[in-house]
């Protein structure tokens, strides 16, 4: 955490593009809109802004800004740049997650409970039919934050006491570049530190329901996870634009050491795991078993994919990889767990965030 002493203070984007920090702003107030896409821009101007508000103030990041990039691409990234912490989304971003995230893919979510015993199968049907619950909605949620916290922890690297000077710029979607062991260990942290944003919200949904249960947390906290891996996915495959939903879907190679980002298998595996991991230390009395837990989150994706694309194989894929890669995905992420308490950048949040080295793994 930064000295108190640092004044915390939000700088308009309109100052940092003057400036030559940033641009390509996207400015959706001075376009002829449709109501819908109007508010959606508006929602989530207001969610990143006031999170990261929040997140800067605790945890004392000076000069903190938000702002919305004119780009093609959908994508999320952070940046520090001329002693400035940026966190952005693309135009693309705010409308695309929100079509994907729609409740219409997740009518079928009701079926989970066939995998299930009685009283799991009747927290799904619960809250499926509750009116104030709203499963699409909630993902949508789940995603965001996960993304919200992904890039502010990429933020409190970037400012960590050994490399605060230097500029930096980390983005979500895989750059095929030089490997670097390094920014594979930042994103496996970034992925960590978004998942438990995640496993708070969930727990704060779950307050919110007029009628709670055990069960029906379970299966709030089985969606959430369901909805960080979805959204890993969306991005890898390029299923978050329109035009590639229904086309035939090209497997992808699995690697371990390339390109910008850890393979989304094996970032999925970091957060299936840990997301668990924090379960069972945070809620002991939920009892949550693993297969249970890793049989839902599996059931969520494959009737999510499954109503989001016309090729019904995806899944198999990610199946198939599974099965052959888990033992190279289980080492890969080991030996990142290891770089990653042994970064300068990480080692210091961790010991200043008193989280013992131990807590950190699974």
């Amino acid at each position: 955490m930064k000295n108190k002493k640092d004044k915390v203070v939000y700088i308009d984007k309109e100052h940092l593009r003057k400036h030559n920090v940033i641009e390509n702003v996207f400015i959706y107030e001075d376009l002829d809109l449709d109501e819908r896409t109007r508010n959606i821009y508006k929602y989530f101007e207001k969610r990143f802004i006031e999170s990261y508000r929040l997140s800067a103030e605790v945890f004392c990041i000076k000069e903190y800004s938000f702002y919305i990039k004119d780009s093609f691409q959908c994508n999320a990234f952070a940046i520090h740049r001329k002693g400035y912490n940026i966190i952005g989304i693309t135009n693309m971003y705010p409308v695309l997650l929100s079509d994907k995230f729609d409740s219409k893919y997740f009518n079928n979510i009701i079926f989970n409970f066939l995998i299930n015993n009685e009283n799991i199968g009747l927290a799904y049907i619960d809250l499926c039919n509750d009116e104030k619950f709203d499963f699409g909605k909630f993902m949508l949620e789940c995603s965001i934050e996960f993304t919200l916290g992904h890039e502010f922890r990429h933020i409190k690297q970037f400012n960590s006491s050994k490399i605060r000077k230097q500029s930096y710029h980390m983005q979500e979607n895989v750059v095929e570049s030089d490997f670097n062991i390094r920014k594979h260990a930042w994103e496996f942290d970034a992925d960590r530190s978004g998942c438990y944003d995640v496993l708070k919200y969930v727990f704060s949904a779950n307050r919110n329901l007029e009628e709670r249960s055990n069960d029906k947390f379970k299966c709030l906290l089985y969606a959430g996870c369901a909805s960080m891996i979805i959204t890993k996915y969306l991005f890898y495959y390029g299923f978050i634009y329109k035009d590639v939903t229904n086309t035939t879907i090209k497997k992808k190679e699995f690697y371990t050491k390339k390109f910008s980002h850890p393979h989304p298998l094996t970032r999925c595996m970091n957060i299936l795991d840990y997301y668990y991991s924090n379960i069972s230390n945070d809620f002991p009395k939920l009892e949550m078993d693993y297969q249970e837990y890793f049989n839902n989150v599996f059931g969520i994706l494959k009737l999510y994919f499954d109503s989001l694309l016309e090729d019904k194989n995806f899944m198999e894929q990610v199946f198939d990889d599974l099965s052959t890669h888990m033992d190279d995905v289980n080492k890969y992420n080991d030996e990142l767990y290891d770089v990653a308490i042994q970064d300068e950048a990480i080692r210091d949040l961790l010991i200043s965030s008193n989280t013992s080295f131990e807590g950190y793994s699974e």
